[in-house]
This record gives structure tokens, sequence and C-alpha cells, in this order.
């Protein structure tokens, strides 16, 4: 059976990168109706935090990353040391003038080499490769040596992981090599970038994952980009997660690295935001926001603000744009003829007419919104939104609308 695993250390907040590798070792278990391990590496004593901790286990649970078991790498610190001790007895690893135990790297062939599952056939040279630490001065063993024994205690026969692990790969089968552990197949992925070609990284880019869904975007969007980030998955726009299990293909990932583009996640979320109800429309409205909006009909219109809208930042932005003229109490001044338009708008208003018999009177008295869209835009939002005019008047409805040309025309 094939059995993945993803391994994070709980040493800081979850990168998009990492949740790349978790979903596709999930993947590919899940295809290959294998099992999946969550194994949190917390060795590291001085730098791991149970707050990191937490974050991982809530980021799987967010995006339904149901794993078969949960381990954790300090439980094996036994093994470790049992391991160290044996290579130690093999002459395999020796104490080197510098302190830290190192692994004793063959030098009688050219170059070391395996067949990757993604970048094909790798060759290392040699001379490449120096002999390496399995554990330092105290013996305690490191991520080298731990991670590769945690990997054959949970019989682990794939693991997929970014391409800058690919010399680990080669160190960590001289290690299985040498002590007669059953060889695992790798997969390297290439890693992500931002859209000038550097690799994302924490300090120049915004990478923690939970920071996006923070910003309003939302879980589906980002699991649908995420996936896609080096894969075509067939070439299938939109994915869930039964979808992704069933056209997920190893062999069918970029080979190079995948760019970050933010255009593209804005993309994802706009599908997905429209297809939300009402009521979780409400929860992306700001706290200081929301009572001066949804006291208008704000559930009439919401789905054309999502259609202009990519994340929640942009959704209260069209918000704060339908309201900033009340708000403001800007003075515009209007024209004869707007003026004569309003008067003769207001002739056919009728508190007993509905939205669509009021646009229908003014269209059948030669008064069409393509025609005075433009003095209602003014009098109600002073262009500040750009929500189409209907739309606009619909959320405010016939009455408040009426309400804001009477003084107007009082006043003429």
């Amino acid at each position: 059976m094939i059995v993945t695993r993803f391994a994070p250390s709980p040493t800081g907040n979850f990168h998009i990168g990492s949740l790349r590798t978790a979903i596709y070792n999930y993947l590919f278990a899940k295809k290959n109706e294998g099992k999946f391990i969550l194994r949190i590496e917390d060795t590291d004593k001085e730098r791991s935090k149970k707050e990191y901790e937490s974050e991982i286990i809530k980021v799987f649970e967010l995006f339904n990353l149901d794993y078969d078991d949960l381990k954790y790498q300090s439980k094996n610190i036994d093994e470790h040391s049992k391991y160290l001790e044996e290579l130690i007895k093999m002459n395999k690893v020796y104490k080197s003038d510098e302190g830290p135990y190192k692994f004793k790297v063959k030098r009688d062939v050219d170059h070391f080499e395996y067949n990757d599952e993604i970048l094909g056939n790798i060759k290392i040279p040699n001379k490449n490769i120096e002999d390496f630490s399995v554990a330092r001065s105290d013996k305690s063993p490191t991520f080298i040596l731990s991670n590769v024994i945690d990997d054959h205690m949970e019989n682990i026969t794939h693991v997929i992981r970014g391409n800058d692990h690919s010399i680990n790969t080669i160190k960590q089968m001289m290690i299985s090599e040498a002590i007669s552990l059953k060889p695992i197949n790798y997969a390297h992925i290439p890693l992500i970038h931002d859209m000038s070609g550097k690799k994302l990284s924490k300090r120049d880019n915004i990478t923690n994952v939970l920071n996006y869904l923070e910003m309003g975007y939302r879980k589906d969007a980002l699991f649908n980009f995420i996936i896609k980030l080096g894969n075509s998955f067939n070439e299938i726009e939109y994915l869930n997660k039964n979808e992704s299990i069933e056209n997920f293909e190893i062999k069918k990932t970029v080979l190079s690295p995948a760019k970050f583009n933010i255009d593209k996640l804005n993309f994802y979320n706009n599908y997905y935001l429209q297809k939300i109800t009402y009521d979780n429309f409400l929860n992306y409205i700001d706290k200081n926001l929301k009572d001066q909006v949804i006291i208008f009909n704000l559930n009439e219109i919401y789905k054309d603000i999502l259609k202009r809208s990519n994340n929640k930042e942009e959704i209260n932005k069209e918000l704060e744009n339908l309201i900033r003229h009340n708000n403001e109490n800007n003075s515009y001044e209007i024209s004869k003829n707007e003026m004569v338009t309003l008067k003769e708008i207001q002739k056919y208003y009728d508190t007993n007419l509905s939205f669509d018999n009021f646009i229908k009177k003014l269209e059948e008295n030669d008064l069409s919104l393509k025609k005075t869209g433009k003095i209602f835009r003014k009098i109600l939002v002073n262009f500040h939104s750009k929500l189409p005019i209907d739309s606009i008047i619909k959320y405010f409805g016939i009455q408040k609308v009426n309400d804001m040309i009477l003084p107007i025309i009082n006043n003429d």
C-alpha cells in the first residue's frame, strides 16, 4: 500500500509552499487508495512552539486534509539514537574535529543518482557532497537522520517535497542503504517563485496561509489556486477536493518553478465568492460598516458587488463607495437640464410602485436609465460607486431615491 506523509516543523507560520506540498502528498495517497500521515517534527526544542503546531492542525482542518494518523517525531528519539549508534559501530559515522557526528560519503564512485518521480534521473557528482552531519556533538540526531528513520518506522513508500531537498534525498538514501532500510520513492516539486522569478520568501511576500484567509480569500479558491501551481490537473480549471483526487497525476507536475500570480488567485476567488449566500456575504463586511449598509436593500444587490470583488477588502470598498456620499454630505451642482429631468422623474414616483414598475414607468415616459442614469448616479452616490445604476437605485429603494430628489427640487 502506498503511504505518504507531510512532516512540518512547528517553528513558524504555515507557508503557502508547505500547504501545496501537504496537499500533493494527500492527493497522491488518496488517488492510490493509500494512507496519508501528518508528522510533526518537534525535536528542535528551542524553535518549536505549540502555537505553530496548533496552526498546522488548524490549516489541515480548514482544508479538510483528513490524515490517517498523526505522529510526533519527539516520540521516536530513542530509535534515532539507536540507529546513530549502529552507524557509529559500522564505522559509517564518525565524530568530526569540529564536534558534530558525520556520515562518511563513499569516494569510490564518480556520482550519486536516483530516479525522481517528477524530475526523472538525478545525478550529483561525488565532489559536490561532503561528509555530512547526522548528529550534533552531544549525539542528538539532526533532521537528515531523524527524518529518514521516521519514514522507515512509519512504512512511508513515497515522499513528495520541494526540490530544495534534492541533495538531502541523496544523503538520506546513503543512510538508508548503509543500514539496509527499504528504499523510498522520492518526488521533488519545483519551488514557488514570485512574478519577478525570485523564490517566494517570508521576508518579501505574504506567505502565511491564514493571512490569505483573513484577507477574505476563500478556502476553496486558495485550494484550487495552490493545486494548480505547477500541475495542469488535466486542464480542468475549477476543482474541489474529490475532483482533485480523481485528476491528480504526479508526473504531470511542471518542471519549471511555479509562479505565484496574485491576479490568478483573485480570479479563482472571484469565481468562488459569487457562489456564496447572502448570510455568508455579511461575514465579509467590516464591523464598523455593517450597520450603515444593511439598512438598505443590500440582499438584492450583493451578487453585483461580488461580481466586482476579488477579496474582502474590495467588497468593503464597494460598500463604502455606496454610502460615502451620504457620509460626506458633498454638495454638487445641478444643471438646468438635470433639474428638469429630476422634476420629470419625481412626477412618476408613487409609494405603491415596485422597483420594476417604477423603472417601467420611467421608460414609458422617455426617462430610461440609459438617459437618466447619470443624474441618478450623481444624487445617490456622487459617482463614487461604479455599480450598475439600476443596482444602486434598487439598493436604496425608490422611497429613499425620492427622499433624495425632493430637497433638490424644493431648493430650486
